[in-house]
């Protein structure tokens, strides 16, 4: 079962979307990563989205989307290891809608995960991209998981 700690459940509330540098990190060490980046950045998670069936465990530390991933697990770990950046949107299908009218490409198609769907586009640039809405879950919980207590 999943466990979603989100700050803000909800991404509809955004104004813009919020843009992140995707970091990948080995199995294991997902916690001194985060304190890296918090470090780094002077601020505290405020996401902390493990999903043990999928083989995914992410962390958003202000700009940083950190991500450890089971490829044995993990259907779209190709693709996933290949994307560049993630884009957490109020609206999903708006935001896709105005990509492709500008001339982005759907690479995949719409998938459902416990945090919220998800489509990844390729820029007309040639950057590959997650876009992504979150809504509330039976999975959030109110805070992060122990490794980040």
């Amino acid at each position: 079962m999943a466990r979603l700690y989100r700050l803000h459940r909800d991404s509809s509330y955004l104004t813009a979307p919020r843009v992140f540098a995707r970091v990948f990190c080995d199995l294991g060490t997902l916690p001194g990563t985060v304190r890296f980046y918090e470090a780094l950045v002077s601020v505290s998670l405020d996401m902390d989205m493990d999903i043990p069936e999928s083989g995914l465990h992410v962390v958003a530390v202000g700009p940083f989307l950190i991500l450890e991933m089971d490829k044995g697990k993990l259907d779209r770990a190709g693709l996933a290891a290949e994307t560049h950046v993630t884009i957490l949107n109020a609206n999903l299908d708006d935001a896709v809608a105005r990509q492709v009218a500008a001339g982005a490409q759907i690479v995949q198609q719409r998938w459902e995960a416990p945090p919220g769907p998800g489509v990844r586009l390729r820029h007309p640039d040639g950057l590959l991209a997650e876009y992504l809405e979150h809504r509330p879950s039976a999975d959030d919980v109110d805070v992060p998981g122990p490794a980040f207590r």
